[in-house]
């Protein structure tokens, strides 16, 4: 099926990129393991090599696209994603505008290579300089929802100065996800995503992809893949297709959870820097409104130190100490221990999985106690045998 923009994204999810009818064709897809197809001598095929692209890779890019609203082209990783996008596009001389924040150091990495190579790059820390910073820049890159610290910032405005100014936006929407979050429907060109978080939400398949509503500038980086061989294996997507078809269920789930932990550590004296998009007391909340449709299952906060926060990770029983994020199980991260972070000891980003709320936020609660220090726990007297309550 293509893409049918009169669908809610729930129905695309499930039904975006799926077979025509066919009378007793299967209901759902099977991956195609070829690399070498069938040609007519007279005339050239659709698909004629499996690293240009394959039946697999073409169904779920048409999922991705309806859900982020443009075309998509998959890669084999959310770096690859990324990597199309800033080496595909920039050229020597060209400017380069970067957010501060964001989960992908690699991307600083990246731009130290950009340059080497002639690209001038700039970081900044909040859209208000970008007025300025944008003249003469090619392309502004930002990541909101930010990963890990969930600073967010406004795709609109940040799209509206950059066009002024004959800059391209490209926004990194990992953390938000296409149901939670349309950049390209904000003004952005082209939107990147790290897809082996929450839109496959497993914790199982490495993949990523790029979208935008420009179609040369989407070739052009489809053509940055066949060049360096970014595309996933046929299995590898067809996994990602059939993990987005519960892909509404599963953010609403985490979504849901994320609201109800909030809810529990809002109340808890222990706990500082709370921060999740979608909750009132969010100091970006103005923000998050304006942009987001949800959000999301990702929240972070801050405990005593790491001594606490390890004591807290090895109370529960649901909450699994883990990178990464966005599966079907809730996951926590020592944000401290990241280098390339400069936070303080004790902030955790958790996860929110599909557990049964209830469950998680009891499990949380006796793990939270269990953390507290020993002077810190309400003392009961001994009962008439010397036993303390």
């Amino acid at each position: 099926m293509d893409f049918d923009a009169a669908l809610q994204a729930g129905s695309q999810c499930v039904h975006a990129g799926m077979p025509e009818f066919e009378l007793a064709g299967p209901l759902s897809p099977s991956p195609e393991f070829a690399t070498a197809y069938h040609q007519d001598l007279d005339d050239v095929a659709p698909t004629i090599y499996g690293r240009w692209g394959h039946t697999a890779a073409d169904r779920l890019e048409v999922a991705l696209g309806a859900l982020d609203q443009g075309r998509s082209v998959v890669f084999n990783s959310g770096m690859a994603a990324v990597s199309a996008v800033l080496l595909g596009l920039l050229r020597p001389g060209d400017k380069l505008v970067l957010f501060e924040g964001g989960t992908y150091y690699e991307t600083r990495q990246i731009s130290d290579q950009l340059i080497d190579r002639g690209v001038t790059v700039q970081v900044l820390a909040g859209v208000d300089e970008l007025r300025a910073a944008v003249v003469g820049a090619r392309l502004v890159v930002l990541e909101s929802p930010s990963n890990p610290l969930l600073d967010l910032y406004d795709v609109r405005a940040a799209a509206r100065v950059a066009h002024a100014a004959g800059a391209l936006v490209a926004v990194d929407n990992s953390v938000s996800s296409p149901l939670g979050q349309c950049p390209l429907a904000l003004g952005a060109d082209l939107v990147m995503s790290s897809d082996a978080k929450v839109v496959c939400g497993h914790n199982d398949l490495i993949l990523g992809h790029v979208s935008g509503r420009d179609g040369e500038l989407i070739e052009t980086i489809r053509h940055w893949r066949h060049l360096h061989g970014g595309i996933p294996s046929p299995f590898v997507c067809w996994l990602a297709h059939r993990s987005i078809g519960t892909l509404e269920v599963r953010l609403l789930r985490q979504n849901a959870n994320a609201a109800a932990l909030v809810e529990l550590l809002a109340g808890r004296p222990e706990v500082a820097g709370l921060r999740w998009p979608g909750s009132a007391r969010d100091p970006q909340r103005a923000i998050a409104d304006r942009q987001m449709k949800l959000g999301g299952g990702l929240l972070t906060f801050q405990l005593p130190d790491r001594a606490h926060l390890h004591r807290f990770l090895r109370s529960s029983r649901l909450v699994s100490a883990a990178t990464s994020y966005g599966g079907l199980q809730t996951t926590a991260n020592d944000i401290g221990a990241w280098p390339h972070l400069r936070v303080p000891d004790g902030l955790v980003r958790i996860s929110a999985g599909c557990e049964d709320t209830q469950d998680l936020v009891t499990d949380i609660r006796r793990a939270l106690d269990a953390a507290l220090p020993v002077s810190v726990h309400s003392y009961a007297a001994p009962n008439a045998h010397g036993v303390t309550g």
